[in-house]
Order: structure tokens, then sequence, then C-alpha cells
């Protein structure tokens, strides 16, 4: 009897450590189941066969649309000198006079806004060919087309907005130029309008906003770093309440500060605990704002 039992239990015990061993691998391959991008730092894309459930909100979902009580808006029209062409509708007399109606001096305003076939204005500049008594050819002499843009002031800032507002590349600026404007321009002359008469004709602009910093009720500065035909510079940010200059420097020291902010500033200064801020703090008198983050 004593033998029986003992082969029984040393059953039952090789039995319940293979259960065992299959209940662990069998949670490890649960666990694993249930990882995705919303538990984990697995990439989205690895959701696709079970992707995480949407966490269901039970308030009360609000319809498509304008709300009950929502304050209806309208597009403004354009103002009367936007206005290129009016075209004035009436009822004719007949009408008027048998449904007894009596006209007005107000309009319902419809406004029908459209492109013009090429919005461009091109002047060309003729200069006539003289031959001296060598033969060699002269022009006359126009200062203002020695070595200028293509483009004029407009076109100019377009690109300019094209570049920076709307954070488009050059290639991108080229397809638009080309295909909407009809227009031909290489990619490498966009870069140089960009980088030297568009930037050399915003300097000045610049230039006032660095001089008014100093004079903020309180100031953001942020900075990082970016690379220039592979030399390692740095791009400062400063933020107040009205507007944001960016300066790009070769080092990240305080001496940016120094510069950009100067050693009396008498506002506010919020930024990370770098060493650099914390230095220009302690050493000017500076009230800064760390970044709780940091």
């Amino acid at each position: 009897m004593i033998a029986e039992l003992r082969a029984f239990v040393e059953k039952q015990a090789r039995q319940i450590a293979s259960l065992t061993q299959e209940v662990s691998e069998l949670k490890l391959q649960l666990a694993k189941a249930n990882k995705d991008s919303s538990n984990s730092s697995k990439s989205p894309s690895s959701d696709i066969v079970k992707p995480p459930g949407k966490k269901t909100d039970r308030r009360k979902k609000s319809k498509r649309g304008g709300q009950n009580g929502h304050a209806r808006k309208l597009r403004e029209p354009l103002p009367p000198e936007r206005v290129d062409e009016q075209i004035t509708y009436e009822i004719t007399d007949a009408d008027i006079h048998e449904q007894g109606l009596t006209p007005t001096d107000d309009f319902e305003i419809v406004q029908h806004i459209e492109l013009l076939d090429l919005p461009l204005h091109v002047t060309e500049h003729r200069l006539r060919k003289y031959l001296d008594g060598h033969g060699s050819t002269i022009l006359p002499d126009v200062p203002e087309l020695k070595n200028g843009p293509v483009f004029g002031p407009r076109m100019l800032a377009m690109i300019g907005w094209l570049k920076s507002r709307a954070h488009c590349s050059y290639t991108t600026i080229e397809t638009w130029m080309s295909d909407i404007l009809q227009v031909p321009v290489s990619r490498g002359y966009l870069a140089k309008l960009c980088n030297r008469t568009i930037s050399a004709s915003l300097a000045a602009a610049h230039d006032e906003l660095k001089q008014a910093i100093p004079e903020q009720p309180q100031l953001g500065s942020d900075e990082s770093s970016l690379k220039n035909n592979g030399r390692k510079n740095w791009i400062w940010c400063l933020t107040a309440p009205l507007f944001t200059v960016f300066h790009i420097a070769t080092n990240r020291s305080r001496s940016v500060l120094e510069e950009l902010i100067g050693t009396d500033f008498d506002g506010f200064l919020h930024c990370d605990y770098f060493s650099a801020n914390c230095s220009f703090a302690w050493n000017f008198d500076v009230k800064a704002q760390y970044c709780w983050a940091h």
C-alpha cells in the first residue's frame, strides 16, 4: 500500500511540475499578446493585428456641426476696395407692380472670388547694344539692374513666406512656381534668394526685435544644436509676450544670454536647468523660473 501511494504521489508531482511550466508559458504569451503601443514602447505599426481598444466616453456625445445655442458665424465679405467688378441684379418693373413690391437701397451681397489666369506682372528691360570703335559691345548704364534679383519685392516676400511660414522645401516652391505660375526657377537660385536677398531684407527688423529683448517683462529661453556645412552651431529661441527671436550662435555658453538679454535684465526668465542658464541667473541676479520638468 505504501509503495503504491509513493508511486501515485510521484506521478502527481510530475503532473504538477508540467502544468506549472505550461501555465508560466501561457502567462508569458498572454502578456506579449496584450502589449501594444498604448502600454509599452512598441511602435503603433505593431498594433495592426490587434490594435489597442479605444477608451469609451460614457458622457453624452454631441452631434456633428453647430450645437444648440451656438451663435452662427459667417465669413465676412471682402471690403469694397477689394472688389474688382460689381454686378447688380434687380426684379423687373412688371413683377414689382404685380407683386406689390417696394425697392430699397439695401442689397444681399454674394461675392465670387477667382484667381487670375496668371497673377504676374512681367517687366522686360531692353538694353540696346552699341559697338565702339574697337568692336566691343557697350550697354546703357542702368545701376538698378546690376546684380539684382529676377523677382520683385512682392514675389520675394511670397517666396520667403512659403519657405518660413508655410515650411515648404525648395523643391516644393520650385514645383509651385513651375506648375501654378509657369515660371521656371532652380532650387539653387531659391536657396540663394532666401539665404541672401530675403534674409538681408529682414536684418533691420531682426535687429529691432533683438534690441527690445532686454525691455520685456518676461522671456522664455531655449536652445538646440544644428549643423551648418558640418560645423556645429546652436539656434537660440527667445520668446516674449508679443514676438519670438531666433538667434544662431557658434556656442552654447552664458555669453549668448549676456549678449541677447543683457546683464541688467529686470524681468522673469523661464528656462531649463542647463548650466549656462543657471550661471546667468546666479551671476546677474536674474529672476528665473526653471522648467519643472527639468
